[in-house]
């Protein structure tokens, strides 16, 4: 009696991509603020690519930014979501267990401006959403009324800088739970994630 062959996964479709390191730009002061730049989706990928969490920056799939939380964060495209601008953005999925965060240089007195665009992804997550925004030991929070069809408000915080170098950081307040009877975590999106400095402070 021949034995069975061994048995295991199949896996199909592998791709490799070359990302280049992300670059600051005269109009923004941090890296990969569109996420743009992020981990390869297979065209036919859609319910997003989750990124880990405890992820630092130099081993980040999503350049530029860390996941410095307990839980994941997952990144959406706009072939399958709604999406602020371009082509890609991150859905906050477990409230305050979701953490984004970007190390950046600053000047210790400058003004600040970081601007935001806060929504939803069109994927059944409805309800209050709040994303929370931090720099340079001052919060903003920016609340969304999301029905679950897409659309995006614009959150805005300015900061004095108090060292060389300021971590901006964003977290969703509350946890949200798609309306579809799946029981699937969702929350808020982030994207267009600006940081510039105020040469005119009293004008800003």
């Amino acid at each position: 009696m021949e034995e069975d062959p061994a048995c295991g996964p199949l896996i199909d479709s592998v791709a490799l991509k070359t990302l280049n390191p992300p670059r600051r730009t005269r109009d923004n002061l941090l890296k990969n603020g569109n996420f743009e730049e992020g981990p390869y989706m297979f065209p036919n990928t859609s319910w997003g690519v989750l990124i880990p969490p405890h992820i630092e920056d130099a081993h980040s799939p999503l350049p530029g930014w860390m996941v410095e939380s307990l839980k994941a964060v997952k990144y959406i495209d706009s072939n399958h979501f709604a999406v602020p601008a371009g082509k890609r953005a991150v859905e906050l999925v477990a409230g305050k267990e979701s953490v984004i965060a970007q190390n950046v240089k600053t000047t210790i007195g400058k003004v600040y401006v970081l601007t935001f665009a806060v929504g939803d992804a069109n994927n059944s997550c409805e309800g209050s959403m709040v994303v929370e925004a931090f720099a340079g030991g001052d919060t903003v929070q920016v609340p969304y009324q999301s029905k679950g069809k897409g659309g995006f408000v614009r959150g805005k915080l300015r900061f004095k800088a108090v060292s060389a170098r300021t971590r901006v950081r964003f977290l969703s307040t509350f946890y949200t739970m798609k309306n579809d009877n799946s029981g699937s975590l969702c929350g808020p999106i982030i994207d267009d994630i600006r940081l510039l400095s105020v040469r005119y402070p009293g004008r800003a």
